[in-house]
């Protein structure tokens, strides 16, 4: 028996090729729209809030939500919570007390992927809602919270300290973790966030080695900041802080870094949902 004509195969082929390729292009256009369409729901203070959110990033509480301007009053809050999270912007990850994180809807919307947006244990969760206590605290301080990456760049650069000295990562400057207060009077703070399960003089040396080309140019004009969640880790980093090892890295600055405990502490979380693992928002 002869098989079929090479002819009818190739033709056979092209069809194929041309289905797989109009179902693909039907599905990103169905998904675009439907992106498009959940974008509405979007005013100008839930999305300066979830953009904001994504850099702090990504978790919230209901009252970090109230105290970063996303409404007045905590059944406002809740109200406009509950749509970003229908609208698939966000989803709740634990439910004692209501946690929320930003999907990747989110990302779509900045147009940059962030870690932010995917699972994490829940050290990580709490550290990254003791940052936004920290920004909640620290936007009060007489200086500028710097959130941008590039905006950090620029502040390095406009107090004399070139991106050839900041911290790098692949050959460019790596900034994305931390937080960069601007004054405005020729000086710059750099902030980052403790981990409270991790070693702390692991941490202190971490950061003060990866400023220390900065240090150089700039000397005192640049404080370092560790933000921690209690008492005994505050104790603690101000024993670090006099660390031999610590000190190597300073570059002869009397003070290191400076620790700061954040007054308002993390709740302790329970009942984690996993209503997002059934979700489709992590592919949309």
């Amino acid at each position: 028996m002869e098989g079929p004509h090479p002819m009818y195969c190739r033709s056979q082929n092209l069809i194929l090729v041309a289905i797989h390729d109009h179902c693909v292009l039907g599905v990103w256009t169905r998904m675009s729209i439907r992106f498009f369409d959940r974008t509405a729901v979007l005013d100008e203070r839930a999305d300066e809030f979830l953009k904001r959110l994504a850099h702090l990033g990504g978790y919230c509480t209901v009252d970090q939500a109230q105290q970063m301007g996303l409404a007045n009053s905590p059944r406002r809050v809740l109200f406009r919570l509950d749509c970003l999270e229908r609208s698939r912007f966000l989803r709740r990850v634990f439910l004692h007390p209501f946690v929320y994180q930003i999907t990747k809807s989110v990302t779509r919307l900045m147009g940059v992927d962030w870690m932010a947006r995917r699972r994490h244990p829940v050290e990580t969760v709490r550290r990254r809602l003791l940052a936004v206590n920290f920004y909640l605290e620290a936007r009060d301080w007489p200086a500028q919270f710097l959130c941008e990456h590039e905006d950090k760049v620029v502040a390095f650069r406009t107090v004399g300290c070139p991106p050839n000295f900041l911290p790098s990562r692949g050959g460019q400057p790596y900034l994305w973790e931390d937080f960069v207060l601007d004054p405005g009077d020729g000086s710059l703070c750099v902030s980052v966030v403790d981990r409270a399960h991790c070693n702390a003089l692991l941490q202190a040396l971490t950061l003060v080695r990866r400023f220390a080309d900065c240090r150089l140019r700039l000397r005192e004009r640049l404080s370092l900041v560790l933000a921690v969640g209690s008492e005994a880790r505050h104790r603690l980093y101000s024993k670090i802080a006099k660390h031999p090892k610590v000190l190597g890295y300073s570059r002869g600055i009397s003070e290191p870094f400076s620790t700061y405990e954040v007054s308002t502490p993390v709740p302790r979380m329970a009942v984690l949902t996993h209503e997002s693992e059934i979700h489709s928002d992590n592919l949309i």
